[in-house]
């Protein structure tokens, strides 16, 4: 058996951390697993001594790698995430917290799964802050005027809300409920319900009031093409709510709709009504 010390290590680290990497991108599942831990495990003997060289190759493997490279790259930083101490993460945390955010928007599922994981051993080592770094520049980007900008940024906070839901989303729910609810808001508020269907049903007495008033807004009023596409949109996103509703939150789901069926304006009850009719077309 041979004893390989720090020493040993640090001779040898620059060919070892590309043979890793080389290890990571291989597309297969067991050796990626195998690669991730032998740099958790670098990183736990050397620390600091190999922090600086291991985390800018991540990086930069990342940005212009293939899919499974990018795959990699994720299962390794989650590893060296995992391995560090807070002082440590801290010290390199405004590279870390942009290559998870790219990584969580990436236009490839299973790095964005991956980075779902990275995110989760961030946030276990610096808390809130993770969500203060990396969630208000989601936003911005969701309000972009280019798709595929907007996509990406929808990509990672949906990542985002699946580890992380109950913290976030009391955070996101008030911002994207701003009225009038606009288009881009109504379609991402969809999209998450799709990801936080076990949480999102506690905050429905914001959210279906806020969808059914805004519906009942068009009533009666001549709608220019703008229009039109942004009451599309908030049906689109009643329907979204409706059909990943989990069994958890229907008695939620309903109770929100009923009470707005003995409103004082018609327009109001009429849309809760026709709520209801969504709700029992998005069960069956």
């Amino acid at each position: 058996m041979v004893s390989v010390t720090p020493r040993t290590l640090r001779e040898i680290l620059s060919v070892l951390v590309d043979q890793i990497v080389t290890t990571l991108a291989s597309g297969d599942s067991e050796r990626t697993q195998v690669a991730g831990r032998c740099l958790g495990d670098i990183v736990h003997k050397l620390g600091d001594q190999v922090l600086p060289e291991i985390i800018p190759v991540l990086r930069d493997n990342l940005y212009k790698g293939d899919e499974f490279t990018r795959q990699g790259v994720c299962v390794g930083l989650a590893e060296v995430i995992d391995c560090s101490s807070k002082e440590q993460i801290t010290k390199y945390l405004d590279i870390l917290v942009k290559v998870v955010q790219d990584a969580l928007c990436d236009e490839d599922s299973e790095v964005r799964t991956m980075a779902a994981s990275c995110f989760q051993n961030l946030y276990n080592v610096v808390g809130n802050r993770t969500l203060d770094e990396i969630v208000p520049a989601l936003l911005v980007a969701m309000e972009s005027d280019d798709d595929e900008t907007k996509t990406r940024a929808l990509n990672g906070m949906t990542g985002i809300l699946g580890v992380r839901s109950r913290e976030l989303l009391p955070y996101i729910i008030p911002r994207l409920l701003k009225t009038p609810l606009s288009i881009s808001h109504a379609d991402a508020l969809g999209s998450i319900s799709a990801a936080t269907s076990e949480t999102i049903h506690y905050h429905f007495s914001s959210i279906l009031p806020t969808i059914i008033m805004e519906l009942a807004s068009f009533s009666g009023a001549d709608l220019d093409e703008e229009e039109k596409e942004r009451e599309e949109a908030i049906r689109r996103c009643c329907r979204s709510v409706c059909h990943n509703v989990d069994n958890m939150g229907i008695n939620w789901l309903v109770s929100e709709i009923a009470s707005k069926c003995t409103h004082d304006k018609e327009s109001v009850r009429k849309e809760a009504c026709w709520s209801f009719q969504v709700l029992v077309e998005e069960s069956k």
